[in-house]
C-alpha cells in the first residue's frame, strides 16, 4: 500500500514539475520566439536553449518534490506540520533552488555562451524563489486532497462495516443453527420441566429483543451488556451443562460506563466456538473490570480439532470500532494456555 502511494506521488510530481517548467520559461519563449524567428541558426540555438532551462528547471522541481516529501510529509494522513517545519522547508528548498540553479545554469552558459550573457541575477532570484514557494504549496494542495480522500474513505468504511455489523447481529438472530438449537433445547425442557421451560423462554425472548435493539444504538452501558449476557449465557449453560462456567466480578460504579453492543457476546460466542467443551475439557469464562477502566474477558484455551466454521471478523470487527469510536484498540494476548481479550470502558 506504502509502495502504491509513493509510486502515485512520483507520477503526480513528475507531471507538475514539467508544468511549472513550462510555465517558469512560458512568457520566454513566447516573447523570444518572435524575435528569433528571422534567423534559422539564431532560431535554432534558442530552441535548444530554453529546452535545456526546462530541463534543468524540471530536474531541480523534481527533486524539490522528492525531498519534501520527506520534510512536509504530505501523505501522512491527520498530521498537521508546525510553523518551524514549514520554515524549514521554505528555507532548504529556496537553498536548493539557488544553489542547483546558480552551477547548472554556469555550466549550461558554457554551451549558450552569448544567450546567457543577456540575462540578470534579479531574474534569477525571483525566479528561484517563485520555484521554491510553487512547489511548496503543490505539496500542500497534494495534502489536502490526499487527506480529503482518506476521509471519505474511512467514512465509507465505517458505513460498509455498521452495515455489515447488521447484517451479522440479524444473521445471528435469524442463525438457523443457533434457532435449531434454541428450539430443540425448548422443545425437550416442555415436556420435562415445563418451570424451566418458561424461564428459558424468558431469556430467549431477551436475547432476540436485545440484539434487534443494538442496531439502534452505537454504544450501551455495560449494565445492559452484562443483563443480555446474562440470558445469553443461560441459554448456552442448558446446551453444555456444567461444562462451561462463567464468573462476573464487575465493579459497580462503571455500570453506566459505555461499551458497543454485543460486544460480550462476540466475545463469549468466540470462545464456544473455538474451544472443546466437555468433562474432560470444561471451558471456563471470566469477565472482570480494573481500576483502570478497562474490561477484561478470559478462557481458557481447548482447541478443537474441527472449529466450527465463522467469517472469522467478529474480533476485527470489534477491534475495528474502538480505533473510531476513541482512537484505542483492544487488546488481545493468547499464550496458549488462556485468551484474553481487553476493552476499554467509555466514560458516560
Amino acid at each position: 500500500m506504502g509502495n502504491s502511494i509513493e509510486k502515485r506521488y512520483i507520477v503526480i510530481t513528475l507531471w507538475l514539475s514539467i508544468a511549472i517548467s513550462i510555465l517558469v520559461h512560458f512568457s520566454r519563449i513566447f516573447d523570444e520566439s518572435i524575435s528569433h524567428s528571422s534567423s534559422q541558426n539564431s532560431l535554432v540555438q534558442f530552441t535548444f536553449n530554453i529546452l535545456s532551462e526546462i530541463f534543468i528547471t524540471f530536474i531541480i522541481c523534481f527533486l524539490l518534490f522528492l525531498i519534501n516529501f520527506y520534510i512536509l510529509k504530505p501523505l501522512q494522513t491527520n498530521r498537521l506540520n508546525k510553523p518551524v517545519t514549514i520554515v524549514i522547508a521554505v528555507i532548504v528548498s529556496f537553498t536548493i533552488v539557488l544553489f542547483l540553479s546558480h552551477f547548472l545554469f554556469l555550466f549550461k552558459s558554457t554551451i549558450f555562451p552569448r544567450v546567457e550573457a543577456e540575462k540578470h541575477e534579479s531574474l534569477f532570484f525571483f525566479k528561484d524563489f517563485f520555484i521554491a514557494l510553487v512547489v511548496i504549496v503543490c505539496i500542500y494542495v497534494i495534502k489536502v486532497i490526499y487527506q480529503n480522500q482518506r476521509n471519505r474513505l474511512e467514512i465509507q468504511n465505517l458505513k460498509i462495516e455498521n452495515l455489515q455489523r447488521q447484517f451479522d447481529a440479524l444473521k445471528n438472530q435469524v442463525s438457523p443453527h443457533f434457532l435449531f438449537n434454541s428450539l430443540n433445547s425448548l422443545t425437550t425442557l416442555i415436556r420435562e420441566t415445563p418451570l424451566v421451560a418458561q424461564e428459558y423462554l424468558n431469556h430467549l425472548s431477551s436475547v432476540l429483543r436485545y440484539t434487534l435493539q443494538a442496531n439502534e444504538n452505537k454504544l450501551v452501558s455495560l449494565n445492559d451488556e452484562l443483563q443480555f449476557v446474562e440470558s445469553y449465557f443461560f441459554l448456552i449453560k442448558l446446551r453444555f451443562n456444567q461444562n462451561i462456567t462463567l464468573s462476573l466480578n464487575i465493579n459497580k460504579n462503571l455500570a453506566e460506563f459505555k461499551i458497543p453492543p454485543l460486544a460480550l457476546q462476540i466475545l463469549i460466542e468466540n470462545a464456544v466456538k473455538h474451544n472443546e467443551i466437555s468433562k474432560r475439557h470444561p471451558l471456563e469464562l471470566s469477565v472482570s473490570t480494573t481500576d483502570l477502566n478497562t474490561l477484561i474477558v478470559i478462557n481458557n484455551i481447548n482447541k478443537k480439532y474441527a472449529p466450527e466454521s465463522g467469517t472469522g471478523l467478529g474480533l476485527v470487527n470489534l477491534s475495528n470500532q474502538y480505533r473510531i469510536l476513541v482512537g484505542k484498540d483492544i487488546i488481545i494476548k493468547n499464550d496458549n494456555i488462556n485468551f484474553v481479550v481487553e476493552i476499554p470502558l467509555l466514560k458516560p
